[in-house]
């Protein structure tokens, strides 16, 4: 079997592009042509593979996650409905209005039509992970298709919210931090400076307050040049060291082991683990599956190398609990509650129990932190230009007390 990148025109005019396998081009003209479809460019090898994806990358940029998460939920209801799923899926084709989803929905049917499985179909888009993969290869395995669309788009949507609600609650601090350094410099750029005049006519000795401000106020003005150059070099070094491997390594290290953070950090990784596992194994997906799916999927490079040893003794026979408690990254609740699941026979629904605890944690750790973090930025602001003004204002005080 072939693979061949195609270009084809439905009676609409709209050009559609894909690829399909097949033994000889011949019969790709016919499928597409079964399909209603004009063939317009055929071409086979690696060099139409890369083509289309390329083509299907710049695509996939433009599906975000709400999206993904909207059609899985669409999808699980048509299916409850008594739906086929090609049926189905070319009712969601047809709605949305994304041209990006459409493209890929139209690639899916055509797989489908072909001979793929749906999980095969959606493998080729990398806008569905490998637990997106695996969920659906389970619900198809298993004849219930329309129930793990459902808890896959639950699923989506906790995380999705989970991530949301993190990234929300650090823009308020952000914008506090940012607006007080934007002050700060300003006035060292622009208030300062407008002093100096007026204190060299003075012609006494300064507090050592004002000439350290006014070193500051002199090296920003004179060296402001130096000052970007550092900035970009730093910038530079940072990226070189985010897209290098060890330097990935030692940064996810650091947010597992670093104080105040590290704790929520280690929270939110164990709420990520559980409700993945979870989700998995409460949709038929075997331990071991389970555990390669959530390991490739964690966002993390330390823990993720961390739990590669835990794959290959739970492969063994060993007990999960006894394995992530010598990992040291997971609260000894949400260990103890694994080994509770394992010895029940319920690990599906603790490990999903315990990712809703470790939720609700978390949330009350970020809240703990902000509510300590905003104060903070707001009192560093204020003692900084409290410093700027009584600097600048000393001098003047002291002429005003020697003429007095």
């Amino acid at each position: 079997m072939a693979i061949f990148h195609y270009r084809a025109s439905d009676v609409g005019g709209n050009v559609i592009q894909g690829t399909l396998e097949a033994r000889e081009e011949r019969l790709v003209v016919l499928h597409l042509q079964q399909g209603g479809l004009i063939p317009l460019r055929i071409s086979k090898g690696e060099e139409g593979v890369k083509s289309a994806a390329s083509w299907l990358s710049f695509r996939r940029r433009r599906v975000p996650l709400g999206e993904v998460v909207l059609f899985t939920e669409e999808l699980a209801v048509l299916l409850k409905a008594g739906l086929p799923l090609d049926r189905a899926l070319q009712a969601l084709k047809e709605v949305t209005t994304r041209p990006a989803m459409k493209e890929i929905l139209d690639q899916i049917l055509r797989d489908l039509h072909g001979g793929k499985t749906l999980a095969e179909a959606l493998s080729r888009h990398r806008i569905f992970s490998s637990l997106y993969v695996s969920l659906i290869q389970a619900g198809e395995a298993g004849g219930f298709l329309e129930e793990s669309c459902a808890r896959l788009g639950d699923y989506l949507s906790s995380v999705g919210e989970f991530r949301s609600y993190l990234f929300t609650a650090l823009i308020y601090p952000a914008i506090l931090a940012g607006v007080g350094a934007l002050s700060l410099i300003l006035m060292l750029l622009y208030v300062v400076p407008r002093f100096e005049s007026f204190f060299k006519e003075m012609g006494q000795n300064l507090f050592w307050s004002t000439r350290l401000l006014m070193g500051l106020s002199h090296a920003m003005l004179s060296y402001w040049w130096l000052g970007i150059l550092l900035a970009a070099g730093a910038g530079f070094i940072v990226v070189r060291l985010i897209k290098s491997p060890k330097g990935q390594m030692t940064i996810d290290r650091f947010k597992m082991e670093a104080p105040f953070v590290g704790d929520l950090s280690r929270r939110v990784a164990a709420a990520f683990f559980a409700k993945t596992l979870g989700t998995l194994l409460h949709n038929g997906v075997p331990l071991v599956s389970s555990l390669r799916v959530v390991i490739a999927t964690v966002n993390n490079r330390y823990m993720s190398q961390s739990l590669s040893g835990v794959l290959e003794n739970v492969e063994k026979g060993q007990h999960l609990s006894g394995l992530l408690k010598k990992v040291g990254l997971f609260p000894e609740l949400f260990l103890q509650m694994i080994g509770i699941g394992e010895e029940t026979g319920e690990l599906a629904g603790m490990l999903l129990s315990a990712a809703d605890s470790l939720e609700k944690d978390a949330k009350a750790a970020v809240r703990r932190l902000m509510a300590l973090l905003e104060p903070v930025l707001i009192l560093v602001t204020a003692l900084m230009v409290a410093f700027i003004i009584v600097s600048l204002l000393l001098p003047i005080l002291n002429l005003y007390e020697i003429q007095f």
